[in-house]
């Protein structure tokens, strides 16, 4: 059972305590990095939350599951910033009162993917946060989404995160896939080809060249080269005040 303080609602309107996924329409992926098939990948549908996870939300899970609490957590799947902008194990704090409905961050790989799997659902492949990140934005005042991405990327974190659904939405009805916070993917690092547990690797051993960490489909892409870099320097445990997840589902044949 989620506790919600009066001075909580009052500060951020409805809170975002459970999600609505959205139906991604199957489509096709193009490996930033050049691959041995040098083919795009064929993406089934699925459905994703149309906003990444919550302070609220993550509260949620944390009472459930003790282990994954801020005095409990093990150092192998989360290092010391885990949570710290938490006032405790089960306080996000009334200092925090604005970040309620924000994005939690400062969480590790390992405890998005827990999350994930504990609302039965997974963190999205790099190649389905990608596809359904590239959905057409509705209401943003740049030309390109590029040139949206880019501003971003050119702004210093704010002091006090955003309530999501403060940027923008996409044809798809996801919001904030750029513009708010970074997110973490399944196989966030599988790209450079390694024999990491997080992707699929013998598809990963098979697709990359062997100097796929330079060679790119367009070198002129900032934007993406900005993304796959930083997903390249991530470790699973590591807490970052600007990272966050969302959720995926795959569909099934009721849906």
């Amino acid at each position: 059972m989620i506790i919600i303080l009066p001075w909580a609602v009052e500060a951020q309107g409805k809170l975002v305590t459970s999600q609505k996924s959205v139906i991604i329409p199957a489509g096709s992926y193009t490996p930033f990095f050049i691959t041995k098939s040098d083919k795009p990948l064929k993406i089934a549908s699925f459905k994703m939350d149309e906003t990444a996870v919550t302070n609220v939300e993550f509260l949620e899970f944390v009472k459930a599951n003790a282990q994954w609490r801020k005095s409990k957590i093990n150092r192998l799947f989360a290092d010391s910033n885990y949570l710290k902008n938490w006032e405790g194990d089960l306080d996000i704090g009334a200092a925090n009162k604005n970040i309620y409905n924000s994005p939690v961050v400062y969480v590790s790989w390992f405890a998005a993917k827990a999350y994930s799997e504990w609302k039965n659902k997974q963190l999205p492949t790099v190649a389905q946060w990608e596809l359904a990140a590239n959905g057409r934005p509705k209401n943003i005042k740049y030309k390109t989404l590029t040139d949206y991405i880019l501003g971003w990327y050119e702004k210093p974190n704010p002091p006090i995160l955003p309530n999501v659904k403060s940027t923008y939405q996409n044809e798809y009805g996801l919001y904030d896939m750029h513009g708010l916070i970074w997110e973490w993917t399944f196989n966030f690092n599988s790209f450079i080809g390694s024999t990491d547990t997080r992707g699929n690797t013998q598809v990963d051993a098979n697709n990359f060249c062997a100097g796929g960490a330079v060679n790119v489909k367009n070198k002129a892409d900032y934007a993406s080269f900005m993304r796959y870099s930083y997903r390249g320097s991530l470790k699973g445990n590591y807490c970052i005040g600007n990272l966050g997840f969302r959720c995926v589902q795959n569909l099934t044949s009721h849906d």
